[in-house]
């Protein structure tokens, strides 16, 4: 368990709070009340958050989580009032370690940046290749690679061969100095993660551990 201590500002959603501040809450569904992941439980303050919705209510208790203080992240909406908020064992979140100076870059190879070109001239309205982990697989984390419609204002955004790859500060740590690849893999291709803070990889290349 993770106990953390913070204030929202008055209409803050409480997983953007904790994004921000480095705290990896599992949040499957981006926060569209369409998954149970991002559920936390609120030790004190719990009468300062806006009353949860009756869709919070049944996702909850289809996850078996309306224990006291049980709140989706995503759904918390800040009023006035301090908050202790646990984060349970069993959603495999956890605490990212803090920067220290300058984050190294991102880079794409030739290969990566021709795939992602293409990708991106699919979605004409797209700002960004954006790369972020998870805590999941079996290793411990997971990549995740998407694209951007917007870039956030707490994003880290680096650029190589022409690509913009935009990075969240919680993702960050675990992913600077990383180099993507495209390689052949039997009739599929797939993308390689050349990754300097992994201290070990799963054989299927998408998860690891730090």
């Amino acid at each position: 368990m993770a106990t953390l201590k913070l204030r929202l500002a008055e209409g803050e959603k409480l997983l953007d709070s904790l994004l921000r501040r480095g705290v990896e809450v599992a949040h499957d569904c981006g926060g569209t009340l369409a998954c149970g992941t991002c559920r936390v439980i609120v030790r004190e303050g719990l009468e300062s958050l806006g009353a949860p919705t009756e869709d919070e209510r049944d996702i909850l208790d289809k996850a078996s989580s309306l224990e006291p203080g049980g709140r989706l992240a995503c759904q918390a909406i800040g009023g006035d009032g301090e908050l202790v908020v646990e984060i349970p064992q069993d959603q495999a979140l956890r605490i990212a370690a803090p920067l220290r100076g300058t984050a190294r870059p991102i880079v794409l190879s030739a290969a990566a940046a021709r795939h992602f070109a293409s990708q991106l001239a699919k979605r004409p309205g797209a700002a960004a290749v954006r790369l972020a982990v998870q805590a999941a697989g079996c290793s411990g984390y997971r990549y995740r690679v998407d694209h951007a419609d917007a870039i956030g204002a707490q994003d880290v955004v680096f650029e190589s061969n022409g690509i913009r790859i935009a990075v969240d500060p919680a993702s960050l740590p675990h992913v600077q100095g990383t180099t993507l690849d495209v390689v052949q893999d039997g009739l599929s291709r797939r993308l390689r993660f050349d990754n300097p803070n992994a201290a070990q990889t799963c054989g299927c290349g998408e998860s690891f551990g730090t």
